[in-house]
């Protein structure tokens, strides 16, 4: 979408939310895409379902993240930080996969506790 950021499909929340749907295929979101489907139906018959200073696309995302997240995600990000080492002298790749962890475990990577958890991982 950010690359067709200035397109009406990108600027039109209740579009931008069909075509986001469009794109999820499979049976294990079947169910939810219909269901969000329905939902949007009603929106466009009744806009003021959505509160003010919102919009149809921030609470489909907002369901969307909610249905779909992966709570243990953080813990197991946070576990393989502690045991993820360096290896064969490979500091670029350790660092990726550092960041990468980091990232998952929704982690400040300048907390002096991790930087020890990165200093723990080295040579």
């Amino acid at each position: 979408m950010l690359m067709n950021y200035r397109a009406d499909i990108a600027k039109d929340p209740i579009m931008h939310s069909i075509y986001f749907l469009s794109l999820l295929e499979g049976p294990k979101c079947e169910g939810w895409v219909d269901a969000a489907n329905r939902w949007l139906r009603h929106v466009v018959e009744d806009p003021s379902m959505i509160p003010h200073r919102s919009n149809a696309w921030c609470k489909l995302e907002k369901r969307f993240k909610e249905a779909f997240s992966d709570y243990a995600e953080r813990e197991r990000a946070q576990d393989e930080l502690k045991k993820l080492k360096m290896r064969n002298d490979n500091l670029d790749k350790y660092l990726a996969a550092f960041e990468t962890q980091a990232l998952c475990a929704d982690i400040d990577m300048n907390d002096h506790t991790n930087l020890r958890t990165f200093a723990l991982g080295l040579p």
